[in-house]
């Protein structure tokens, strides 16, 4: 599926610089596929039509860092269909919430799984929305390629402080998302 997803956004330009940017490695959109317990079936399934998100692909810094956090930052790019629509040709506000809601839990994900990979299965963690804060800035075109970053801003015990953007992949930010994240106390 990734490849049919490079294949697609390489014909973008700017896409296709990201692509072949040695600073980016695409990762698995780990909520595009399907689990048995149901989890994540919303990005899996009910958003992955040919109306809905045609295509994405997600890049990770090629290269790890040391600590608790590995990756500090994320990018996805989406290919929208006209089926996400809120007004003719402009995304659902709320779909752009939930998009800006989405890039921060893939990049949390992205960070337990490698202190799994490192560290072992008992340093897993679930992190829960606790706000998020969405700045409209234009409306998103749809349908369209667009490009989703985030960014890790802070740590601070169970709380992470996670900033999201949508935008045209050119400079120019459509929506801002600033997002708290609770991580789950353990059951005793």
């Amino acid at each position: 599926m990734e490849d049919d997803a490079v294949t697609r956004f390489s014909s973008v330009p700017w896409a296709a610089a990201l692509i072949n940017d040695d600073r980016w490695t695409p990762t698995p959109t780990i909520s595009r596929i399907r689990k048995p317990s149901g989890e994540d079936i919303f990005f899996a399934e009910t958003l992955n039509t040919d109306r809905t998100i045609r295509k994405c692909l997600t890049l990770k810094p090629a290269t790890a860092d040391d600590g608790e956090l590995a990756y500090k930052e994320l990018m996805t790019i989406i290919d929208a269909g006209e089926g996400l629509n809120g007004y003719p040709g402009i995304l659902h506000g709320g779909f752009v919430a939930t998009i800006l809601d989405e890039m921060c839990g893939l990049l949390i994900v992205i960070n337990v799984d490698e202190r799994v990979h490192r560290m072992g299965p008992q340093h897993s963690k679930s992190y829960f929305t606790a706000y998020l804060n969405t700045q409209y800035k234009r409306p998103v075109p749809a349908p369209g390629v667009f490009l989703c970053k985030a960014r890790i801003e802070r740590h601070d015990g169970r709380k992470l402080y996670v900033r999201a953007t949508i935008e045209d992949g050119m400079g120019t930010v459509y929506t801002v998302g600033d997002g708290l994240f609770i991580a789950a106390q353990p059951k005793l």
